[in-house]
């Protein structure tokens, strides 16, 4: 009976598939292969595009938090640098806070060490002899930070930088023992803050570079805050701060950003 069977289909067996047979085939297998590679390739860009957002969440967060501390620590927010101090490199017109984009100036008391040293100091404008003189017969000396944005040459975003200006006037501080001095001497501490420069003229001019706190800025806004959260637009009068930055990127050719906003009210 088997062997009946078999001859009875032997010619079907051999026959095989057909011409149009195989094409079609092929041509189901080809769309099947491209629509799972779609799936695929659109699960990995969503993926992709899904952590360089939080990718730029975090670098933006972790960038507002180096900010924290100067903002805590600030006497004043300025319109301007103050008015005891010098930058050779800044723009046309001066550093102005509501210029566009906008930048943010901080004012902060110069002392001879980190702000986290039990053994620092506060350094003093040289008005009256620094070593006879009652240390409170002089000034505060002040250092500005300016944190500010510059376009980047090779694409559509800003990299937020923080030049620091401090004072060319001649200072009062305290030596190794305790004692007011003139910063003269190696034993004498002085400003712990050293002025910052462009990086493009930072080497020829042998000043150090503006340091870099983030790329690939969208913008960055800042709202001023009197007392009892009143919005105000003079940067000076105000008691809080709030600094909101919009970080990009282009993955796969879209464009995707990130948000995130520190707001700190100052402690002096």
């Amino acid at each position: 009976m088997i062997a009946e069977y078999y001859k009875k289909y032997k010619g079907q067996l051999q026959k095989g598939f057909s011409l149009t047979e195989l094409m079609v085939t092929l041509v189901l297998i080809s769309m099947f292969s491209v629509l799972m590679f779609s799936i695929f390739t659109d699960q990995f860009a969503s993926g992709l595009i899904e952590s360089s957002r939080v990718r730029l969440r975090a670098e933006g967060q972790y960038t507002l938090l180096n900010l924290q501390d100067e903002l805590l620590f600030t006497i004043a927010y300025g319109e301007e640098v103050e008015n005891r101090l010098t930058d050779a490199y800044a723009p046309t017109g001066g550093w102005q806070y509501d210029q566009d984009p906008a930048i943010l100036v901080i004012n902060e008391i110069a002392i001879d060490s980190t702000r986290r040293d039990d053994t620092r100091h506060i350094v003093r404008e040289r008005v009256n002899n620094c070593e006879t003189s009652p240390i409170t017969s002089n000034p505060l000396a002040i250092n500005n930070e300016i944190y500010f944005l510059d376009k980047n040459p090779d694409d559509a975003y800003y990299t937020l930088y923080r030049r620091t200006v401090t004072p060319e006037y001649d200072l009062c501080s305290i030596d190794s023992d305790g004692d007011p001095c003139t910063p003269v001497t190696g034993d004498c501490r002085g400003n712990a803050k050293e002025s910052t420069c462009p990086v493009s003229v930072a080497e020829s001019n042998g000043c150090r570079p503006d340091a870099v706190m983030t790329e690939n800025v969208i913008s960055m806004d800042i709202t001023y805050f009197a007392e009892g959260n009143v919005v105000i637009t003079t940067p000076s009068d105000a008691e809080k701060i709030e600094v909101t930055l919009t970080l990009g990127d282009k993955i796969y050719g879209k464009d995707i950003e990130a948000t995130v906003t520190h707001t700190i009210r100052k402690i002096n």
